[in-house]
């Protein structure tokens, strides 16, 4: 879960740096070009374990987990800070139980509903004392956000409830791989491929080589093992340690940190520890 949200919580910060030269669709679709290209030899490798019959969870899971919602964030990147971005990321465990318990059937119980709670007032708290912003849910931006969160909710119970049984790797690497026809359709929609080649342009390719390869394509495996040994609802709190990231990222970029940012960081690890244990009862 840390390496998770290390992952996730850097992801935001590389987004705004690419917001400068590229737009929202070029830098979602080109993370998710990357991270196909970066996880395609492990689908031929493990072929052979391929579930035919999952093949329609599996291309949803691709376009709600990873596509669609890196095509949002990217958007919003240019629009919203990095901090509120990442603080909105953390309804997704919201969504989570929500879409679960009304079209899977998934019994709620009180200490998830506490947990939840806790995470997201935790988040709450480090958004109002960074960078002097306030949670506006007016702002369309912000709004289409919480849509992405939602894509990622369904995409948390596509996966425990139709993808239980298969392997992460497989999953990651099938889900994340069909997503390269229409990344790349996308991009070449665009002048993506032409700006990225660029001598002046070296140091976004890196950018993007690791928001692909790492903040997507080895999370995506990471994530899917989670899920294999939790629940949805623990393995989508990993979002509420994204905001505790940033924060820690802005003391060591110079930032100041004070004693509210360490009150929410502090609700935000009681939050997980509380869903942790209503999994080991």
């Amino acid at each position: 879960m840390i390496i998770l949200a290390v992952a996730w919580g850097l992801s935001f910060l590389f987004i705004k740096k690419l917001t400068v030269a590229f737009s929202g669709v070029e830098i979602g679709a080109g993370r998710i070009f990357v991270a196909s290209a970066f996880l395609l030899p492990f689908a031929l490798y493990n072929r052979k374990g391929y579930p035919v019959s999952k093949t329609v969870p599996i291309m949803l899971s691709g376009l709600f987990g990873y596509l669609l919602p890196a095509m949002v964030f990217g958007t919003a990147g240019s629009k919203i800070s990095s901090s509120l971005s990442g603080t909105l990321n953390a309804t997704t465990p919201i969504f989570v139980l929500l879409i679960g318990g009304l079209f899977y059937k998934k019994v709620i119980y009180r200490y998830q509903y506490i947990g939840i709670f806790l995470g997201f007032i935790g988040s709450l708290i480090l958004i109002s004392n960074g960078e002097k912003l306030a949670l506006d849910f007016s702002n369309p931006y912000a709004l289409l956000i919480m849509i992405a969160t939602m894509m990622y909710g369904l995409n948390t119970n596509i996966l425990s409830f139709h993808l239980k049984e298969v392997k992460p790797i497989i999953i990651s690497s099938f889900s994340v791989g069909m997503m390269i026809i229409p990344a790349t359709a996308i991009l070449l929609t665009t002048d993506f491929f032409g700006k990225i080649l660029l001598e002046e342009n070296r140091l976004y390719l890196l950018y993007f080589l690791i928001l692909g390869m790492v903040n997507s394509g080895l999370a995506a495996i990471l994530y899917n093992y989670l899920l294999k040994i939790t629940t949805p609802i623990f393995a989508s709190s990993v979002t509420y340690l994204i905001p505790v990231v940033a924060i820690i990222a802005g003391m060591l970029d110079g930032e100041m940190i004070g004693v509210s940012h360490l009150v929410g960081m502090g609700i935000i690890l009681l939050s997980i520890f509380i869903l942790n244990k209503k999994v080991s009862a």
